[in-house]
């Protein structure tokens, strides 16, 4: 008798198991409150194994977005998500790939490892209050090799690279090159290091507060003398170089 009805529960088990993982991702995203930030138009595939042709956050649009969930860990009480977006090679276009996993019933605290984005500079900073306005181009590009985060740093591991770095000047774009950064938690915040040799001899230590509203910096500069006449005086607006020739950041 017992056996009878192991068999039973384990084939209603298994029904609910196949019926949730052809269920299709537009009847159960349709049903879901998501924040009044985010979008997704053109969804198809099933909950386990979906794709959505556009979704908007914060007013970025991030184009092809496929993920697969990992159902075993829905038993851990976690969600288990593959994800991938964009398009690499298009320098206009948001990419990013790799795993992410984050709590069932809560999603405050978010976990990956070898997740890489590719994000458009001039889209971002067009999102990003400026004490002056910046005419950017290039990418950034964040490789995570760990990260567990929400609602504090609690360990990150990677790199950050504005890539072919440009900004507007009199005469055309100015190429700054490439400039890398290293990532870390720093107590309860975001560290972030960028250290020589680039164009700007920008080195720079900057602790960033988790709620994004505290930044202090500390770093010196000096522009090559290969970068236009402009930019040379530009620089001293932030004030006086030392003995050296760089000039301190401070905020």
């Amino acid at each position: 008798m017992k056996s009878k009805v192991s068999w039973i529960l384990g084939g209603i088990v298994a029904f609910l198991l196949f019926a949730i993982a052809n269920m299709p991702a537009v009847q159960v995203i349709g049903r879901v409150n998501l924040p009044s930030n985010v979008s997704l138009s053109g969804i198809s595939g099933t909950l386990f194994n979906g794709k959505a042709q556009t979704v908007v956050a914060n007013g970025l649009p991030i184009n092809n977005v496929k993920w697969q969930l990992n159902p075993l860990y829905i038993f851990l009480g976690k969600i288990h998500l593959d994800v991938k977006a964009g398009n690499v090679r298009d320098k206009n276009d948001i990419a990013f790939e790799g795993p992410i996993t984050t709590g069932l019933f809560s999603q405050e605290r978010v976990k990956t490892k070898n997740f890489t984005v590719y994000l458009p500079v001039d889209r971002v900073l067009a999102k990003v209050r400026l004490p002056l306005p910046v005419n950017a181009g290039g990418r950034f590009k964040v490789n995570l090799n760990e990260l567990d985060f929400g609602p504090t740093c609690r360990a990150l591991s990677g790199t950050g690279d504005w890539l072919n770095a440009t900004v507007a000047g009199t005469q055309g774009p100015i190429d700054f090159g490439t400039y890398s950064a290293k990532l870390r938690c720093e107590g309860d915040d975001i560290g972030v290091t960028v250290s020589e040799p680039n164009l700007l001899g920008l080195s720079m230590d900057a602790v960033i507060a988790t709620n994004m509203k505290n930044v202090k910096v500390n770093g010196k500069f000096k522009p090559d003398d290969s970068l236009p006449n402009e930019v040379h005086q530009a620089s001293r607006f932030f004030g006086t170089p030392d003995a050296d020739g760089y000039i301190p950041i401070k905020l």
